[in-house]
């Protein structure tokens, strides 16, 4: 009774959600520029699998003799950056047009151009080294989506505040004040030494592997690192090209395979509970938040197209554990009810796979 009451008030809590304008601004962001973002992700599934030292199809196919792999290497990464930073591109824009559209259809486009402006000034940087040019724009897919979402968000408010309590009317008035706004954010940043949301993203998650320390074998500490990390993907601090990182280069993870190479058997392994064996071989079952039973909910019993169709587009990178996309075509971000499985779910398979080893049901993996 309670759990219906608890899901029941969920969903009018998500309800009210999705009237708020600029919740409806970030959601038509994600979702015009998640066939973007699928392109960009599939030429990086390309590159990690193919291209790559380390690759899988790399190792088995010996490709490290082919000369032009390294060539295509270079030219698939490349892709993929250009797709990303398009999709961050579009992503301010549409979301500041949006915005303004929903203030009034007049303020769309000013809105956006003043996104442009802002985003040119939080991500230039000016590259003094002989011969490299005045400068580069900084993207590269590696800007979480939040900063993003901010800057075209920060644009709309401010062209509709600035034109309705300041009466600036000409585009010149206008552009000075974008360049006052947008110099006021890069001198806060230099003070402080940060670049926006970019700098709080990388740290935060290196922060969360670190809670494991040396405690790679406590479940408590997997568990409490697998949330925070779910948690800080569903608030969108995550960029286009991240992806999982395996633990296979870590201690515990190299003594297990030590151990089960040197008795050819995976029987009293020295480790047999840590992040590799667990998290890594029953969390990420289709990417951040173990997405891929959402998506076969989505292709197998959804009643609407558009969802079968998205989960088809997005099926050969969730299986490769890359499911950014598939996170911004829902769009799971900051999604109220869809944060219970997203944290849970993984939570629910680590603590399963702990306990079947644990009782020898199955052995756990090595590599």
């Amino acid at each position: 009774m309670k759990t219906n009451r608890m899901i029941t008030y969920l969903y009018k809590l998500q309800h009210k959600q999705q009237r708020w304008p600029w919740f409806r601004s970030c959601y038509f962001g994600l979702k015009r520029v998640s066939p973007l973002l699928l392109i960009g992700i599939l030429i990086q599934c390309l590159t990690l699998s193919f291209f790559q030292p380390h690759g899988f199809f790399y190792e088995i196919y010996h490709l490290d003799k082919i000369q032009w792999v390294a060539e295509a290497n270079s030219i698939t990464h490349l892709l993929s950056c250009v797709f990303f930073d398009i999709a961050l591109l579009l992503l301010c824009v549409l979301v500041a047009w949006y915005r303004g559209y929903l203030f009034n259809k007049k303020e769309a486009v000013p809105g956006a151009v003043v996104a442009l402006i802002l985003l040119f000034f939080i991500n230039f940087h000016v590259r003094r080294n002989p011969g490299d040019g005045a400068g580069q724009v900084n993207l590269s897919g590696n800007i979480p989506f939040i900063e993003m979402l901010v800057i075209g968000l920060i644009s709309a408010y401010f062209y509709h505040i600035t034109k309705k309590y300041l009466h600036l009317k000409s585009v010149w008035s206008f552009s000075a004040a974008t360049i006052v706004l947008g110099s006021l954010i890069k001198g806060v940043e230099r003070l402080f030494s940060m670049n926006f949301f970019s700098s709080l993203s990388a740290p935060v998650f290196a922060g969360i592997s670190s809670l494991l320390n040396d405690d790679q074998h406590q479940i408590l500490g997997i568990i409490l690192r697998e949330i925070g990390r779910n948690l800080f993907v569903w608030s969108v601090f995550i960029s286009p090209d991240q992806i999982l990182v395996a633990h296979t280069d870590n201690d515990l993870t190299r003594a297990n395979l030590s151990a089960a190479l040197i008795k050819d058997n995976l029987e009293g392994l020295p480790h047999p509970l840590n992040i590799y064996s667990l998290s890594d071989s029953f969390a990420v079952l289709g990417g951040y938040g173990q997405i891929l039973a959402l998506l076969l909910l989505f292709l197998l019993f959804s009643r609407y197209r558009t969802h079968r169709i998205n989960a088809w587009k997005n099926l050969f990178p969730v299986f490769l554990n890359v499911n950014i996309g598939f996170l911004a075509e829902i769009p799971l971000f900051f999604n109220i009810v869809l944060i219970i499985p997203f944290i849970f779910v993984p939570v629910i398979s680590i603590l399963l796979g702990a306990l079947a080893i644990k009782i020898g049901l199955i052995s756990p993996s090595v590599y």
